[in-house]
């Protein structure tokens, strides 16, 4: 029986009392039409997945005591951090979505050459909380723990330029590539990198090459670029992590 989930930010404890703010209030008694008595999941990626009884339900507010723990929270076998060219319209949700059911850990926006997505600094804070609302969702659906962290949008030249993690693998993903996937990886963290609509252009390449990024095609076709970060992510995820 599939049951609600909800994330919260609130440490987790059994029999401790819960407080849900208004939209949580408004989504359990006016989306789900839940009542008094009823139980929802609660988690999160410290504390882990427990029962929790709605107590106290009114339009500005709900009160959920929380029972016995469920699940205790899984490190993920990966951390991936997936660096996603920003794209128009509803492309960029569907990715952000997508991705976290896929497992990653982390998700850096970037501007770039071609990239025909722009951003204000206004509409970038507006769009970033957007963005989280759209990975919490997916984290509740899929089963998850982990909500992905978001970095601000950046140059593509800063995010190629950062420097590596220990035991980084740093891969860029363009039908120009010629790298092949290693066998195995030196440790358990994947920084990925997928272009814009527009592709990416030579010098970003080149510069991609110099910092350490092997630079990966996906075959013989050109895939959308909210349909290549999934087709990776798989198959990152099967080769190397938790889905093989």
């Amino acid at each position: 029986m599939r049951h609600t989930r909800l994330h919260c930010e609130t440490t987790l404890r059994e029999d401790a009392s819960l407080h849900l703010d208004r939209d949580a209030a408004h989504y359990l008694g006016n989306v789900l039409r839940m009542r008094q008595g009823q139980c929802v999941h609660v988690f999160n990626a410290s504390d882990g997945e427990f029962v929790a009884c709605i107590e106290q339900l009114a339009k500005k507010y709900a009160e959920l005591r929380v029972g016995k723990l469920l699940r205790a929270p899984a490190a993920p076998r990966l951390e991936i951090e997936l660096c996603l060219g920003l794209s128009r319209g509803d492309r960029m949700s569907t990715a952000i979505q997508k991705s976290t059911e896929l497992g990653v850990s982390r998700i850096t926006p970037f501007f770039s050459a071609r990239g025909e997505a722009k951003l204000s600094h206004k509409r970038s804070a507006n769009r970033l909380e957007h963005w989280r609302r759209i990975a919490i969702g997916a984290v509740e659906q899929s089963g998850g723990f982990r909500v992905p962290d978001f970095s601000e949008p950046l140059p593509l030249e800063r995010v190629l330029q950062a420097p590596a993690e220990a035991d980084c693998t740093r891969l860029l993903f363009d039908p120009a590539g010629s790298a092949r996937l290693p066998d195995s990886l030196p440790g358990d963290r994947l920084q990925i990198v997928t272009g814009p609509e527009g592709g990416f252009a030579e010098p970003e390449l080149k510069l991609a090459a110099r910092c350490g990024y092997a630079v990966v095609a996906l075959g013989p076709r050109i895939l959308r670029t909210e349909t290549a970060p999934l087709a990776i992510l798989a198959i990152l995820q099967h080769r190397y992590g938790d889905m093989g």
